[in-house]
């Protein structure tokens, strides 16, 4: 295979000619007759849905009350029983959080 030219003629060629064609008119009239864009509101509204009723379930599933101490010494050491609960826990609060901001950074 060959390695790719730094300096590639087309492609300074095409930087260089750029310029409109010409087309009599023909790119307007296959724009205008497209249909319009309709707003995707069904992937975000499912989005927010599935988050709430997530939070509802971590709520009422995951046990808080049951999470070891948070101190620094515990969390620094090896210890699973103590780093195990707490990184489920982050990853439940990371995905919910995800979720929303993909809910409502959503655009068609």
């Amino acid at each position: 295979m060959n390695a790719p030219e730094e300096n590639d003629p087309l492609d300074a060629l095409l930087r260089e000619q750029n310029t409109y064609v010409e087309d009599g008119g023909f790119t307007a009239r296959v724009i205008k007759t497209l249909p319009r864009r309709r707003r995707a509101w069904l992937r975000p509204v499912l989005l927010l849905g599935a988050t709430a009723i997530g939070s509802v379930l971590a709520v009422l599933w995951v046990p808080w009350g049951s999470l070891p101490a948070l101190n620094l010494p515990a969390l620094l050491s090896p210890n699973p029983q103590v780093l195990l609960p707490w990184a489920l826990a982050l990853a439940v609060v990371g995905s919910l959080i995800w979720s929303a901001v993909a809910a409502l950074e959503w655009e068609d």
